[in-house]
């Protein structure tokens, strides 16, 4: 199998993958189990590719040992699964990327494999990942880092499904690989974008409209992940960042590790992980009311007080120092755009915390979140998404490399 383009975001949430064009997503939830208990996981096949995506265990060799792993929906009854919410996560070290990636292979794979052998090749000509700021500027020089994450994945690799009825071997080969920069990646779907030809045979990449509004101004991307808020202060016209003052960490606790807070102080008996809270305010974030019910009793849990305060306290703490991260000097203007995964769950919040710094009109001069400037476009390919934004600009500079060579 030859796969051109593979593009990754290992979040702290969810890992988002886009490979030659098609999107899927695989929790950030990562197990390590002995050999016995990977013996005794399942009792039934599956026969469907698509059924692997819920249920995905590998093992594949590290440093001369046979490791197992359950990623992803598998994982997530584990109490190890969310060891990394509440701190800083080492993505080029950390198995719980690595083991993201060799599980999304073996999906597409799956998916797309005419191979019914017992052992199957992906070649993958480009690969393209990020690392976050805080990452980067742990070391003398943001190339340093980029480059150990590169190494990691520009080799051979070998993984074995393990999951009953889709048992396969696969060996793994990147040729190419390439890691950018989290959140300042962002300005290229801000500037451009993938349009279809007519025939949807070829895809063109054309410069954004909306992005003449920043022409004359400096940019602040604020990058609201479950993990870290990254800042990056892009020069005039969305054009890349001056120095590595330019690329700011907000210090402040991490937005998964606030839910788990939550959770442990209100919603023991109601949520058994931070994962099963985050995905209960997901599904209720846009009635911006928070309603459980337990079918098995009957019974109805009102928590819209309790999770809008700390929505609301958690945005007036993360606003007041985006805010100061970056002060406009003189009479400059700055302008901020924000996005991440958890943009759209606090954007109402941010906005009220916004307009305690500042007027309505200041606000909705200077402060924007994605669907306040990218207009609808019917023949755009991946329009980007405060969750997808980073990995849509991967896709189009994947797209011009490959273009180039």
């Amino acid at each position: 199998m030859e796969i051109k383009r593979f593009n990754c975001d290992f979040g702290n949430s969810t890992n988002n993958f886009l490979i030659d064009g098609y999107y899927f997503e695989i929790p950030t939830n990562v197990v390590e189990i002995s050999e016995k208990k990977a013996l005794e996981m399942f009792v039934n096949p599956i026969s469907e590719p698509k059924e692997l995506l819920n249920r995905i265990m590998i093992s594949t060799e590290i440093e001369g040992k046979e490791k197992y792993y359950l990623v992803g929906e598998m994982a997530e009854l584990s109490k190890l699964s969310n060891n990394h919410v509440n701190k800083m996560h080492d993505k080029i070290k950390s198995p719980v990327p690595y083991a993201s990636f060799l599980a999304a292979l073996g999906y597409y794979n799956a998916l797309n494999s005419d191979s019914k052998e017992e052992a199957d090749e992906i070649e993958i000509e480009y690969m393209s990942m990020m690392l976050p700021i805080w990452l980067l500027k742990k070391g003398e020089k943001f190339s340093a880092a980029m480059k150990e994450m590169e190494s990691r994945f520009l080799k051979e690799h070998t993984v074995k499904i393990k999951t009953l009825g889709m048992e396969k071997e696969i060996k793994i080969t990147v040729k190419k690989s390439k890691c950018k920069i989290e959140s300042e990646v962002a300005r290229h779907a801000l500037k451009y974008k993938m349009v279809s030809s007519d025939d949807l045979k070829t895809i063109s990449i054309e410069k954004r409209k909306e992005a003449n509004k920043f022409s004359e101004y400096e940019v602040v991307l604020v990058d609201l992940g479950g993990g870290t808020t990254d800042t990056a202060k892009l020069g005039k016209g969305l054009t890349p960042p001056q120095s590595s003052e330019s690329f700011k960490v907000i210090d402040i606790e991490p937005y998964l590790g606030r839910l788990d807070t939550l959770r442990m102080d209100k919603f023991l008996q109601q949520f058994n992980d931070v994962r099963a809270l985050e995905k209960f305010i997901i599904l209720n974030y846009s009635k911006h009311k928070y309603v459980l019910n337990d079918e098995n009793t009957g019974r109805e849990f009102d928590f819209t007080e309790p999770i809008t305060e700390t929505l609301r306290d958690y945005s007036d703490i993360l606003i007041s120092k985006i805010l100061t991260s970056f002060k406009p000097e003189g009479n400059e203007v700055l302008k901020f755009i924000y996005f991440g995964g958890e943009a759209p769950i606090l954007e109402k919040f941010l906005k009220e915390s916004l307009l305690k710094h500042m007027t309505e009109k200041a606000l909705q001069n200077n402060h924007y979140f994605i669907s306040d400037i990218i207009d609808d476009d019917p023949k755009e390919i991946f329009k980007p998404t405060s969750r997808t934004i980073n990995l849509t600009s991967l896709e189009i500079l994947s797209l011009d490399e490959l273009k180039n060579e």
